[in-house]
């Protein structure tokens, strides 16, 4: 299914442009290498992990995507890749960052003449736009970043704006291509959320006897409104903090003919 939410690709451009050297002077700057940093992995796998990620993004781009036959098997393959690296220095990793995100904005650069077009993505069958891949490549580099920040002990503060062009550009899209597959059957109802970023964008996520979609304008009522800070609201996503962390700050608010389900949302779908 292609992707309903679009962004603006030269800012998903710039966005990355800035995002790749900010992490890699942070990882070049790291004093703590061995520091638990995400689930089993300390800051050196989770930079090995994120290095994988930009060479991936940059295959895909070409047309080397479509590795993995369902969602379900991607985070064995990660575990699988960083554990075949071995140990590795900081700033050779961060070297290999820099390298692959200069490669991926240049043809970036040299497609916009061709336009938009679309490539082969993780699952197979799947394909997404180079705005969805750029945004892709924009998330690791954040997301990730800031599991890195937290574990070196240094602030890691993510743009309004940057949050945004992942959640449109890349968080939704990916949910809306896999579908089905990241419901949560046992615990998911039916309703349409109309998400509003504060900033700029909405989607309009829906549920559906145990499907799921995502639309870029809203094809019947609206059940729950949610009003979200875009950087709580991709956090959120992640499973980086709790939404009942979020709530009590303003970060997000739901209203509408059924506020309650705005509680219910996240434990419908699974980490993406």
């Amino acid at each position: 299914m292609p992707a309903t939410t679009t962004v603006d690709w030269a800012a998903a451009r710039s966005a990355v442009a800035q995002a790749g050297p900010r992490l890699t002077a942070m990882l070049r700057s790291v004093t703590k290498p061995d520091a638990p940093a995400l689930g089993e992995w300390d800051i050196t796998q989770v930079a090995v992990h994120i290095s994988h990620g930009m060479d991936t993004i940059s295959a895909m781009s070409r047309g080397g995507g479509n590795v993995i036959e369902d969602i379900a098997g991607l985070a064995t393959l990660t575990k699988v890749m960083v554990a075949g690296e071995g140990r590795r220095a900081l700033g050779e990793i961060a070297d290999r960052i820099d390298v692959s995100v200069a490669g991926f904005l240049a043809a970036m650069d040299a497609a916009v003449a061709t336009g938009d077009s679309s490539h082969p993505w993780l699952i197979i069958g799947t394909e997404m736009p180079l705005s969805v891949l750029t945004c892709h490549m924009l998330n690791e580099l954040t997301v990730h970043g800031r599991d890195i920040a937290r574990a070196e002990g240094v602030p890691w503060p993510i743009d309004r704006a940057h949050a945004s062009l992942i959640m449109l550009g890349f968080v939704l899209p990916s949910l809306h291509t896999v579908g089905r597959a990241m419901v949560v059957q046992e615990k998911a109802g039916n309703g349409r959320f109309e998400i509003h970023l504060r900033g700029g964008g909405r989607a309009w996520m829906v549920f559906s006897d145990g499907n799921f979609s995502v639309e870029g304008s809203p094809q019947g009522p609206v059940d729950c409104h949610l009003s979200v800070d875009p950087e709580a609201f991709l956090l959120v996503a992640w499973g980086r903090i709790s939404q009942w962390s979020a709530m009590p700050k303003g970060q997000l608010l739901a209203w509408g003919r059924k506020p309650w389900l705005g509680l219910q949302l996240r434990s419908w779908l699974r980490n993406p």
